[in-house]
């Protein structure tokens, strides 16, 4: 089976070259196609990408990028990869030996977040999480067959928890599963808020909009990024 990996990216200038350079490892364009969703960069992220790179442009909003990647991708398997995430060697390999039980809907890696300057994220960083739809999101690298994505109908099209609405659609499919392999992702969330305060945020906003109804819109209102404020 080959890969489709899709990445969706608002302002990244300082990560796209190296998370391409990650999923692409020593793949063959036939074994892994990449394709890269711009949502209105402004500080240049689209003239660091590859020329062999597949480039959209579409509206902003992780969802709608996502989604757009997906309609254009043409590999069996859809791996969602965000712009600060670096999937792991032998990424492919462990994705295509989870696939082939077809009790298997999808699925993340484990993660390693970097830099790891606070005590509690060096624990996180060396336990095994389980495969739990609730608390499997998007910087971890979601992956899936084609027919799966299409079936769940892909990504709703929210400001925020698109990525665990996603793994609680796969849930209802078949089993998710966390390959041990881990993707690395940027702690830069956490060192822009403070860590302390971003790790009470995140559980905060995820109890809030699972147990109590709180809507996307309502949560995003809180996230804003560095990013996000160059297009101000």
């Amino acid at each position: 089976m080959n890969a489709s990996v899709i990445i969706p990216v608002l302002n990244e200038v300082e990560n796209i070259q190296e998370t391409i350079k990650a999923a692409r490892r020593a793949y063959t364009p036939e074994a892994v196609e990449i394709i890269v969703v711009d949502g209105g960069s402004t500080d240049g992220t689209c003239d660091m990408i590859p020329a062999d790179v597949l480039v959209l442009h579409g509206p902003r909003g992780r969802a709608v990028q996502m989604n757009a990647g997906a309609d254009k991708a043409n590999g069996d398997i859809f791996v969602f990869c965000h712009a600060d995430t670096l999937l792991p060697d032998g990424w492919l390999e462990a994705i295509r030996d989870a696939l082939s039980d077809p009790k298997v809907s999808g699925g993340v890696f484990q993660c390693t977040t970097l830099p790891e300057s606070f005590l509690l994220m060096k624990f996180f960083n060396r336990i095994n999480a389980p495969a739990q739809w609730q608390i499997m999101s998007g910087e971890m690298a979601q992956f899936m067959l084609r027919e799966t994505f299409f079936k769940v109908g892909g990504f709703p099209e929210i400001p925020l928890m698109e990525d665990i609405e996603m793994s609680r659609s796969l849930n209802s499919e078949g089993r998710l599963v966390r390959p041990k392999l881990r993707v690395v992702t940027s702690a830069r969330r956490f060192e822009e808020r403070g860590w302390v305060r971003q790790y009470l945020l995140n559980i905060y906003n995820l109890t809030r909009y699972l147990c109590f109804g709180v809507t996307p819109e309502q949560i995003a209102a809180s996230y804003q990024s560095s990013r996000e404020e160059l297009l101000e």
